[in-house]
């Protein structure tokens, strides 16, 4: 991966860790052509203790700039969670999903050259990928 592309989601870590109390675990990088739909999927997540998941959704997912974003299904680990589109700042287009509920919070966003359809499904893959049950 270059430099640039997995400059962004690590420099969010240390927000994404000021978002849950007592961190215990976090995850910033940057994954090429990992979907058919675009053409890199930068992730940010860390675990904790989150008091207010839907306040903290609303906060996380403006981290990549303003994008209006709607409710998504959150998955079967539950808690809120959002997606929404816009334009990359080197180019191109970006869809932002992200998700929070009382023990994680994290970013997933979409980069690719053309434009994206519904990232639902996608965005619920890489997140079960990074959650797993604590029981």
């Amino acid at each position: 991966m270059t430099r640039g592309l997995t400059d962004r989601p690590i420099s969010l870590l240390e927000k994404l860790k000021r978002e849950v109390g007592n961190p215990t675990s976090a995850v910033g990088w940057a994954y090429g052509g990992e979907t058919e739909t675009a053409d890199a999927v930068l992730v940010t997540g860390a675990s904790g203790t989150v008091a207010d998941p839907a306040a903290t959704l609303r906060r996380v997912l403006t981290l990549y700039g303003r994008v209006e974003t709607k409710p998504v299904d959150a998955g079967k680990f539950g808690g809120k969670a959002g997606c929404g589109q816009g334009l990359a700042e080197l180019g191109g287009y970006m869809t932002i999903c992200g998700w929070a509920d009382k023990e994680t919070v994290g970013i997933v966003a979409f980069v690719s050259d053309l434009p994206q359809g519904d990232p639902t499904d996608d965005f619920l893959t890489v997140r079960s990928e990074l959650e797993r049950p604590t029981t």
